[in-house]
């Protein structure tokens, strides 16, 4: 019952925000009462932290399962950033995250941290398979990485680009991997 609670949850977030879906709500689409609702979750709170927890972790497991794969470079940087979470995360959850839910935003933030930590372990292992350029400062690559990973959460940025996060993300891999050069 627990994991049925959370997809109706996670779609109830995903059309109406983190502040704005009910328990209520999601009583009344299982058709139970919110009591029954309580017995698994203590708040609406709690299923918001939940909400993210599995996001967080199903995100993480896809990263790690898919660079343990023999696959090329490009392939396995591709499964970082794409890796496969279990909920649908919009941007302006993301946006609603940084402005009233510290905690969650926090989780978000980590989880681009063990992405970028990924991301710099790929291209390690790039360098001594002779695939990428050694002489490529990777302090440096993961200080662009990181500043512009923190623009891909920013929901105006985006908004104003008419842009989503994973169109971003393919422009910046491409300019990063093959330049801006002809």
């Amino acid at each position: 019952m627990r994991d049925i609670i959370m997809k109706v949850a996670a779609e109830k977030i995903q059309k109406y925000g983190l502040r704005k879906f009910t328990m209520d709500e999601i009583a009344g689409e299982l058709k139970v009462s919110k009591k029954t609702i309580y017995k698994y979750f203590k708040s609406k709170d709690d299923i918001i932290s939940e909400y993210f927890k599995e996001i967080i972790e199903s995100d993480k497991n896809s990263a790690l399962e898919c660079i343990k794969k023999d696959c090329s470079l490009v392939d396995k940087l591709n499964s970082i950033v794409y890796s496969y979470h279990k909920y649908k995360l919009p941007v302006n959850v993301l946006d609603e995250a940084y402005k009233f839910y510290y905690d969650e935003w926090s989780k978000i933030q980590e989880l681009r941290d063990f992405k970028l930590k990924l991301i710099e372990a790929v291209l390690k292992e790039g360098i001594e398979k002779g695939n990428v350029r050694d002489d490529i400062q990777l302090h440096i690559m993961s200080l662009l990485l990181e500043s512009t990973s923190n623009k891909f959460l920013d929901y105006k940025f985006l908004s104003k680009n008419d842009m989503t996060m994973q169109e971003c993300m393919n422009e910046v891999m491409t300019i990063l991997l093959y330049g801006i050069l002809k």
